[in-house]
């Protein structure tokens, strides 16, 4: 038997309450009534409802936040009471971009699922993970800081960047030899946040936003790579993504001598306790596999 609360969840969670219904093998018209019983309680209306959709007031948002991260704590919980690996189940949500999930969280997912078979996973790739709560998502893997009080990270490392072009264009366009000469030089860049960064290197300075010329962006890490062998201009992006042609001469790295910071790459999840065993099983796992030192 479901409390009035999980019914909320549910009917919340799949946007109707015929949908939460058959979910739930129960009749709408019962599920409506426990609700209605749930709002005479609380005294105020959790739901705005209507012959197709059925979604949240605002202070049925901030009810619902709060009861998902009750039930998330709870069923954490009983993974640290209960855990057994051979009978891991249930589904776990996944946000990332889509370079990281190709690259990184798929293999990951393979590796969990042959071991165990019962588990459901759902990938959103590309998705915003400024919200996790709202989206009920698990765990968002993603490059930079948290962005967000309420969010728990695990600091998965630091994955090295370079600069880096291709034979061609540094034929064409003239090899820098200190960081000054790069504001000669087009770039190719992942999104337009990173135009506003400086380019930091390891030995404290930086070359600023406001000299980086570049004539594209990209958010595919694909497509840069591409762009970058085509001669289009100098990408500052992830070591992993050049590593064979760096070491085939097919492409160079830029300023050598000035090496830049890497990247940070964290795990952003909504509890800071009681985090359910098939999470932190991932997150294990997915540390292994991006295999970066920390600093």
């Amino acid at each position: 038997m479901y409390t009035p609360e999980e019914l909320f969840v549910y009917i919340v969670e799949y946007g109707s309450f015929k949908k939460a219904a058959e979910h739930l093998k129960i009749e709408p018209s019962t599920l409506s009534r426990k609700i209605v019983k749930l709002e005479q309680r609380l005294k105020t209306k959790l739901l705005h409802r209507s012959t197709s959709k059925t979604f949240p007031t605002e202070i049925g948002k901030t009810y619902y936040q709060g009861l998902r991260k009750i039930v998330n704590d709870q069923q954490a919980l009983e993974d640290v009471v209960f855990n057994n690996n051979s009978e891991l189940s249930g589904q776990l949500r996944i946000a990332t971009t889509v370079d990281l999930g190709d690259n990184f969280v798929i293999p990951v997912i393979q590796q969990m699922q042959q071991q165990a078979t019962e588990l459901n996973v759902e990938l959103i790739l590309g998705s915003d993970t400024s919200n996790l709560l709202e989206n009920n998502i698990d765990v968002a893997i993603r490059i930079g800081g948290l962005g967000n009080a309420r969010i728990y990270a695990k600091h998965l490392g630091c994955p090295p960047r370079v600069l880096v072009a291709s034979k061609e264009y540094l034929k064409l366009n003239g090899i820098p030899d200190s960081p000054a000469d790069l504001e000669k030089h087009n770039f190719i860049l992942y999104s337009a946040q990173q135009s506003q960064m400086d380019i930091q290197f390891q030995d404290g300075s930086s070359f600023s936003h406001a000299k980086i010329n570049s004539n594209i962006i990209v958010n595919s890490l694909r497509s840069i790579e591409y762009l970058v062998k085509s001669g289009a201009g100098i990408n500052w992006g992830p070591k992993w993504l050049y590593e064979k042609d760096l070491n085939s001469g097919e492409l160079i790295e830029v300023l050598p001598s000035y090496p830049v910071n890497p990247f940070t790459i964290n795990a952003l999840y909504t509890t800071s306790k009681y985090l359910p065993y098939r999470t932190r099983w991932f997150l294990e796992l997915l540390q292994k596999k991006v295999n970066f030192p920390s600093t």
